[in-house]
């Protein structure tokens, strides 16, 4: 854009008329963004992205002209929902300074209180002059190097809506990188590798979508190649690596983005004719079923379901106009969310009936789930290991390696963790900007994964000096400690550090099973989940509930914990002599988005963990304001 008067004229004048052509509606509601960023109803957004355009800009100025991103999608949502989802330059997610600014920009109302908002951010951030479109200073000093990606997910009104966020950053000069449809790990990881000083020296830039898939497939053949150098336990590997070769995995798209990387993936991997390499089955493309409908990780997980897969829309099975898919059994699946930051993996086997805990009955046998908890500890119990032979060695004895989960972490998945890995658990508020920045906080290698599959690996300059310390002492020797530089080495290039990253965390998880030697039905063995249920109670107010900073008691009302204390003494009293100790856990937590409160329950038996969750929902009803009925008992027997 120019920065003349007469250019900077014909830019204000541009955005004027965007502004009006999206007006906000009346009466306004108030947007809010959440950890999921802005998400509402398709047809809410068009205001909100023009003004979310002018946000990325500025930010992006604010930042020294580092890039921003904008991604377009409601994720797990359904199809008629969108989103915004904005990445900082590190490829993480908005700062809280940042959302500040963001908010208040898209609650501007009208024209003049935009341009208002608009000028108040440019000085705060040291613009040379008081008008970032200079008008007053047409100097060098003024023009401010602005740099926006785009991304898309494949709803119908996502180009649309990216189109609008890219017209009202270019008036005010920015450079827009048009991704296309892409998944949100694939914009943020574009953006990370646009600022490469963000990077690690051991991480190699690729600033694109072909760099990412270059990126995912030479680390992931990297890592499962190390199997072939190891002389421990050959027997086993050997075999398993002939066994596994030919394993198929198949992966459910969600009818979304996630599809066509993975179709992308598989061929590349056939290409490189990897040694023990998986092969990946795709179902659910895109117009195969509606999004997310019946099928994906948030399906999967929530309601502990096998996804339906649906026919191929070019089949003629027109799976898209209506729900035709059909349960099919799988021996090695994982299903995606409908922008792939997301993965559950799952499995169908013989045997009679289920206790609830992470599986149910269906025609085909016994449906099994393996959730971010059982992704966490898969992968810190691996990455513990190759640590200890550093250590074995007299390296890294300092390198804390812990796990960070909220509430929502199964007991069972905790205790392991402590118990059997010996890893270090922290407890942080849901939410994945608060497990990413305890991660960060409290471990030079920290694991975390939210339940939904959401969830990542972050590294600290710390483990990176050992790496280096490594390379000088035991690189290129014939032994253990070697095998496991390599393995650690190829970590930070497969794992996708700035969000949680479904492909990068399928292909991590299979890489750890094959060097294992393990089937999922081994990983699923580690241990069993304490049955648990959750559900959630309309409320007239969410705010009078307030809980500790971890989530795991409610502080206000004042009788609501020790009721809540008293229903779980009840329940381990009454299964006194069954189980050796205290076993029950509960706790409540306001709805981010809704006036409700959600319920967590957990048993040694799915019976207490239905009816602890039942007693809980009935005492939030009577004391916090329930709007309608009281909650019907999910059971009634408490054993």
């Amino acid at each position: 854009m120019s920065t003349s008067p007469a250019g900077a004229d014909a830019a204000a004048s541009a955005l004027t008329k965007l502004l009006t052509d999206h007006p906000i509606p009346s009466p306004h509601r108030l947007y809010s963004y959440g950890t999921a960023g802005f998400r509402y109803p398709h047809h809410v957004l068009p205001p909100i992205l023009v003004r979310i355009g002018l946000f990325a800009a500025l930010r992006s100025a604010s930042l020294g002209g580092e890039a921003v991103g904008i991604m377009i999608t409601a994720s797990h949502n359904p199809v008629n929902d969108n989103g915004i989802k904005l990445s900082d330059p590190d490829g993480g997610m908005l700062s809280p300074e940042g959302e500040i600014w963001a908010v208040r920009l898209a609650n501007a109302t009208t024209v003049r209180e935009v341009f208002q908002v608009v000028r108040t951010m440019a000085r705060t951030y040291g613009w040379t002059a008081d008008d970032p479109f200079g008008t007053e200073n047409p100097s060098a000093a003024n023009r401010r190097k602005m740099v926006v990606h785009i991304g898309r997910d494949t709803r119908p009104h996502s180009a649309s809506l990216a189109a609008l966020a890219a017209e009202a950053a270019r008036c005010l000069g920015a450079t827009i990188v048009d991704h296309g449809v892409v998944t949100t790990p694939q914009l943020h990881h574009a953006v990370m590798h646009a600022n490469p000083s963000r990077l690690p020296n051991a991480i190699p830039v690729r600033p694109n979508e072909d760099g990412y898939m270059e990126i995912m497939s030479r680390s992931y053949a990297t890592l499962i190649g190390t199997a072939t150098a190891t002389d421990i336990d050959d027997a086993t590997v050997t075999t398993n690596m002939h066994a596994r070769g030919r394993r198929v995995l198949t992966v459910d798209g969600a009818c979304g983005v996630g599809y066509p990387k993975i179709r992308h993936l598989a061929s590349m991997f056939q290409r490189m004719q990897l040694p023990g390499g998986v092969i990946l089955h795709p179902v659910n493309a895109p117009g195969d079923g509606p999004l997310n409908d019946g099928c994906g990780a948030e399906h999967v997980q929530k309601n502990r379901l096998p996804p339906l897969v649906y026919p191929p829309s070019g089949d003629g099975g027109g799976g898209g106009g209506g729900r035709r898919g059909r349960n099919i059994p799988f021996d090695y699946a994982a299903s995606l969310d409908g922008d792939a930051d997301r993965v559950v993996f799952h499995y169908n086997t013989a045997g009679e009936g289920s206790d609830g805990s992470n599986g149910g009955t269906t025609g085909s046998g016994t449906f099994r789930l393996l959730d971010g908890d059982k992704i966490a500890v898969l992968v810190t119990q691996f990455i513990q290991e190759e640590l200890h032979e550093l250590q074995g060695v007299g390296l890294g004895r300092d390198i804390r390696c812990g796990i960070v989960q909220t509430a929502y972490a199964n007991g069972a998945a905790t205790a392991y963790v402590r118990n059997t890995v010996g890893a270090d658990v922290v407890i942080a508020k849901t939410g994945v900007k608060f497990v990413h920045a305890a991660a960060h906080d409290n471990f030079d290698v920290g694991v975390y994964f939210e339940a939904n599959g959401h969830g990542t690996v972050l590294f600290s300059p710390k483990f990176y000096r050992l790496l280096d310390m490594a390379e000088t002492k035991v690189r290129g020797n014939d032994d253990r400690a070697n095998i496991a530089l390599q393995r650690l080495r190829v970590l930070p290039s497969l794992v996708n550090q700035a969000v949680g990253d479904a492909i990068s965390d399928l292909l991590l998880v299979d890489a750890v099973l094959f060097l294992k030697g393990w089937s999922i039905q081994d990983w699923d063995r580690l241990y069993d989940d304490m049955p648990s249920r959750q559900c959630k109670v309309k409320v007239q107010d969410r705010s009078v509930i307030k809980t500790n900073n971890t989530e795991t008691k409610a502080v206000a009302p004042s009788n609501l914990q020790p009721s809540l204390d008293a229903a779980m003494r009840a329940l381990d009293n009454a299964r006194r002599g069954v189980v050796a100790e205290p076993s029950s856990r509960c706790f409540v937590r306001p709805s981010g988005t809704e006036n409700a409160v959600r319920v967590y329950a957990e048993a040694s038996t799915q019976a207490g963990a239905d009816s602890l969750a039942s007693e809980a929902a009935a005492l939030l009803h009577k004391l916090c304001g329930g709007v309608g009925d009281p909650p019907r008992a999910i059971v009634r027997s408490r054993i």
